[in-house]
């Protein structure tokens, strides 16, 4: 896979994951295990990026345009891919905490949260590796976007 296919599936495969999440949603095991796969998946996707960045590369991609001459980039950096690495691996440990906390607990719409989480994290993959301040911009408002429901999760009026 090219580096810029792998930028671009680093975004893209938390949304994925939030669609089957989505379509699991019913079955809570079936749910947690798509969490937890598309958790694994994106690490995974990450780390194949230290590399090329380790040996001074600086991977990127422009997939579209929002206007002209407003392109959406990505360039994976130094600090970027540090930020990713980070964020994708605590996803992981997040989600098996989350698991147990949700069960625990028996919190109402649990599938709401795991959807909202799993874009909070594209959208973090989004700001790690934006270009320019118009890809931060628009990354960094899905995240104000898709945190809302998990800071007011609990739903009464102290939330």
């Amino acid at each position: 896979m090219t580096s810029a296919a792998t930028i671009l599936t680093s975004i893209f495969l938390p949304l994925a994951g939030a669609v089957l999440i989505v379509l699991a949603g019913a079955r809570p095991n079936l749910r947690e295990t798509v969490t937890l796969v598309t958790a694994g998946l994106l690490f995974a996707n990450v780390l194949t990026l230290i590399p090329e960045v380790a040996a001074g590369g600086r991977p990127a991609t422009e997939p579209f345009q929002l206007l002209p001459q407003f392109p959406l980039v990505f360039v994976v950096e130094p600090l970027g891919m540090v930020f990713a690495t980070i964020a994708s691996s605590l996803w992981i440990l997040t989600s098996i905490y989350s698991i147990g906390y949700m069960r625990g607990n028996n919190e109402h719409n649990q599938t709401r949260y795991y959807v909202s989480f799993a874009i909070a994290l594209a959208s973090t993959m989004g700001i790690a590796f934006a270009g320019n301040l118009l890809t931060l911009f628009v990354f960094y408002e899905v995240l104000t976007l898709s945190t809302y429901p998990l800071v007011t999760h609990h739903g009464d009026a102290a939330a």
